[in-house]
């Protein structure tokens, strides 16, 4: 566990395999759909002699995090929310589909997720195994990149300022559309369907439903839906004032991530547009992390680490580094200050004095078997007795499949790995 935190690709290229271990072990991931996109797009890009796109794909697959999850597409969120649905929850944590809610015996709820299908590419990616729709998917990609047409959106957004605004510069220019989002005309409206390309069969539903709220101010009618009209217009408006580079292709790409921000803690890249455009549309509890600044404490993480007896490191990254190590003082852990509990450097105190000590098995076994009744013994919820918001669930149970080894780490104790053997030798899925 840790800061929930979205990444592009260039953040994940720049880590060195043993650096991602430590980037998996203290951040949670929120894998936005444009970065398994972009991933699978570099099966049709060039790449230098002696490499193979399937290479290329597979080692930025072994990089990416596994205690991570997969947000719901942006358009499906904003489409839902005009539609009439609750407006869309933008604190910090990643909006996931596929649970399944069940009410456990002690009258808890709890939500279970069997293997996203995203990690299970994943996977296959690691080995170059590809799906003909995969290949398609990343040619497709790459056509629509090369035939942008950003000349509609860009006329149709220009004139929404009084001649003679002065926008000297892109934060000049998301304050004025802060401004401009706050109001509360039918205009507006029908402005941000043109933009987002909301189906027109929808439109005059959305416009009633306004009416019928009281028509209030955008951005509180649809607060998710502002957001993604302000990061498409800070695009189009900064392209057509000279602060964007209209004409390179991967720009409207990069901004796309922007559309996730409300799902995370933390925002780590290496690319100069976000650098310049992401701290525009954080909360104050929200962080900016440079990708080549999570790279340096990582490394210094991976050589913290090392120095550790080897009969520590043997049994496993998942139960020795379960916190940042409380003594050190770099990117990793100043975002867990900013946006984690304020005691988790006494419990890494704490964990560190007793690393190494014998583990009390009976406790061990005690929770294991508590989480697997709970995990086994839940029903179904029946039609209507669902909650509104699977946030609220007392637990979460999410399925997911871990090497045993990556790059030069162990990832849990021989001891763990020969049960897990010993469980698929008699058939055993507990």
């Amino acid at each position: 566990m840790g800061p929930i935190t979205i990444f592009d690709k260039s953040a994940l290229q720049s880590l060195s395999p043993d650096e991602a271990v430590w980037f998996d072990a203290f951040f949670l991931g929120n894998i936005t759909p444009l970065f398994y996109v972009e991933t699978l797009a570099d099966l049709e890009k060039a790449v230098r002699e002696g490499q193979t796109p399937e290479r290329v794909v597979g080692a930025l697959a072994r990089k990416t995090p596994y205690h991570a999850v997969p947000n719901v597409h942006h358009r499906t969120l904003y489409l839902s929310e005009l539609a009439g649905s609750p407006p869309v929850t933008m604190d910090g944590r990643p909006i996931i589909s596929g649970g399944i809610p069940k009410r456990n015996p002690d009258g808890t709820l709890s939500v279970h997720f069997d293997e996203f299908p995203e990690a299970a590419a994943l996977n296959r990616w690691q080995n170059h195994q590809f799906q003909d729709i995969e290949r398609a998917v990343a040619k497709d990609w790459r056509v629509q990149l090369s035939q942008q047409d950003h000349d509609t959106k860009i006329g149709t957004l220009r004139n929404i300022f009084p001649a003679g605004t002065r926008i000297s510069n892109v934060e000049d220019l998301k304050r004025l559309l802060d401004d401009f989002c706050n109001g509360c005309y039918p205009e507006l409206i029908e402005l941000v369907l043109d933009i987002l390309d909301v189906p027109m069969p929808g439109r005059p539903k959305i416009l009633e439903q306004w009416k019928q709220a009281g028509r209030p101010p955008l951005v509180e009618f649809a607060p998710y839906t502002t957001h993604i009209f302000k990061v498409d217009a800070v695009f189009y408006l900064g392209i057509d004032r000279g602060f964007i580079a209209g004409e390179r292709q991967s720009n409207m790409a990069d901004m796309a991530y922007l559309y996730y921000l409300p799902f995370s803690m933390v925002f780590t890249s290496g690319d100069r547009l976000h650098a310049r455009t992401v701290p525009l549309f954080l909360r104050t509890d929200q962080e900016y992390l440079p990708a080549d600044d999570l790279k340096s404490a990582l490394h210094e993480l991976d050589q913290h680490f090392d120095a550790l007896p080897d009969e520590v490191k043997k049994l496993g990254v998942m139960q020795f580094a379960g916190y940042p190590p409380h003594r050190l003082d770099n990117a990793v852990t100043r975002m867990w200050d900013k946006t984690m509990s304020r005691d988790w450097r006494k419990i890494s105190e704490e964990q560190e004095a007793k690393r190494g000590s014998p583990r009390d098995k009976v406790a061990d076994k005690a929770l294991i078997e508590r989480l697997n009744e709970m995990r086994q013994s839940g029903h179904e919820l029946a039609d209507g007795e669902s909650p509104q918001d699977l946030n609220d669930a007392d637990q979460m149970f999410i399925k997911r499949t871990m090497p045993v080894f990556r790059g030069k780490w162990r990832m849990v104790s021989e001891e763990v790995e020969q049960a897990e053997h010993s469980k698929q030798d008699d058939g055993s899925d507990d």
